[in-house]
């Protein structure tokens, strides 16, 4: 239950509940742009030692591909310095077909409107990109509460009422807060939206993502691979030399049916038939990490938005990895956010409104900003996977002609590029 007396209620401008990298962004985001409002940010995990020297496994760790317009927004964050050293740049982006010979091809320095600091964008794992984040954090005035288990939730008039409690603390020793915007950025399968009675549409994709990081003879030399197979799309992403080892992350798309049989298999069995799949553009497949998986499906929320209320990360959308757009579209949503609320706060400080950063125009008018990028990049990721997984002579003729298109013409494949990068807004 939430306590009803003044004395026990904390007061908020934003809150954001959920600490991934949607959250801790945003929170990022709302410190530059609106350095008067007081955030609050709940994680319900621990936090990673701040002072740890960053040191990141060889293998078995999951990476983020960070695109140009995503650089950009880190970058005016004072980010991009500490990110660069844990981040493998992406020169260029090779795109082909299994079984044609045409492909098409991104190039940084041809596409220079695409691209942030001579790059089309970069890879960088997540257990360097947390840390990093939080670090940031350190120097702002967000108050980070973790780790915090959040319970019950009321809406209010002028924003939200929030119960939460440390890790281990007993149900008596529960907190309250009281916010003007509540930000719920816990995930799919979000249970702040079930609470909320927010309900979700889902496209079950019937496949699963498979994931690992795998080893390579040959420096890639900065280029991302994505190649269209029979079961789905595979992405080969450059990641920063390590221990000697020339490494990438792998995302394969597999029927549900074949993912566990080729997580089984031993390491040799395993890289002989990615080999084969794949096929030798990246040069030989010399080792493999761990192999993990996770069921592809397209989760979009009804509603991104109410009086007092938002929506981001994979709670608002969750996308297939086709193209390496989820923390992207999330990282422009978190930026939207801010932007717009620092906008209405411009020379008026935190009494712009009876609500403040919780009222329904300004949130509404964010909304009508995000929708067209959405809808592309959402639209984008949806549609390519069944074009490309078909084995009808017509589709395969449309796609071919399609790669044919982005290989000749250079304003197609400069507004690709720039859509694909984040900048075609």
């Amino acid at each position: 239950m939430i306590p009803d007396t003044a004395e026990a209620i904390k007061n908020t401008d934003v809150a954001i509940v959920g600490g991934g990298m949607a959250g801790a962004s945003l929170a990022l985001l709302l410190a530059h742009h609106c350095p008067a409002l007081q955030v609050s940010l709940l994680e319900r995990h621990a936090l990673p030692d701040s002072n740890a020297v960053l040191s990141l496994p060889s293998f078995d760790t999951r990476a983020t591909a960070i695109a140009a317009g995503s650089l950009q927004i880190f970058d005016e964050l004072g980010l991009w310095p500490a990110l660069r050293a844990y981040a493998a740049p992406i020169s260029r982006v090779d795109v082909s077909d299994r079984g044609h010979s045409m492909g098409a091809s991104l190039n940084a320095a041809r596409e220079s409107e695409a691209s942030f600091d001579g790059m089309l964008g970069a890879v960088i794992e997540n257990a360097a990109l947390g840390p990093l984040l939080y670090r940031a954090l350190e120097k702002t005035r967000v108050d980070v509460l973790a780790p915090a288990e959040v319970g019950d939730v009321a809406m209010t008039a002028d924003g939200a009422v929030l119960s939460w409690r440390a890790a281990g603390a007993k149900e008596a020793d529960q907190q309250t807060l009281r916010t003007r915007l509540l930000v719920v950025a816990d995930g799919t399968g979000s249970p702040l939206c079930r609470q909320l009675g927010i309900a979700t549409q889902e496209v079950d994709y019937h496949q699963q993502a498979l994931v690992a990081t795998v080893g390579l003879q040959r420096d890639h030399a900065g280029v991302a691979f994505e190649r269209f197979t029979d079961s789905g799309p595979m992405a080969l992403l450059p990641l920063p030399r390590r221990d000697g080892i020339h490494r990438a992350a792998l995302v394969w798309t597999c029927e549900q049916g074949d993912w566990e049989r080729l997580a089984s298999l031993p390491e040799d069995a395993f890289i002989g038939h990615l080999q084969q799949t794949f096929g030798w553009r990246a040069g030989r497949i010399v080792r493999a990490g761990r192999v993990q998986g996770y069921p592809l499906k397209l989760s979009l929320a009804r509603e991104q938005v109410r009086r007092g209320l938002a929506l981001v990360g994979n709670c608002a959308h969750f996308l297939h990895p086709v193209a390496g757009q989820g923390f992207n579209l999330t990282l422009r949503d978190c930026d939207g956010l801010a932007r717009t609320i620092g906008r209405a706060m411009a020379g008026k400080g935190t009494d712009f409104g009876q609500a403040g950063p919780g009222e329904l125009d300004l949130l509404q008018a964010y909304w009508r900003e995000r929708q067209h990028d959405q809808q592309l990049t959402i639209g984008f990721s949806d549609r390519v996977p069944p074009l490309f997984a078909s084995r009808s002579l017509l589709l395969s003729g449309l796609r071919q002609a399609g790669l044919l298109g982005l290989a000749l013409a250079p304003a197609l494949r400069s507004g690709f590029a720039r859509q694909a990068a984040g900048l075609a807004l």
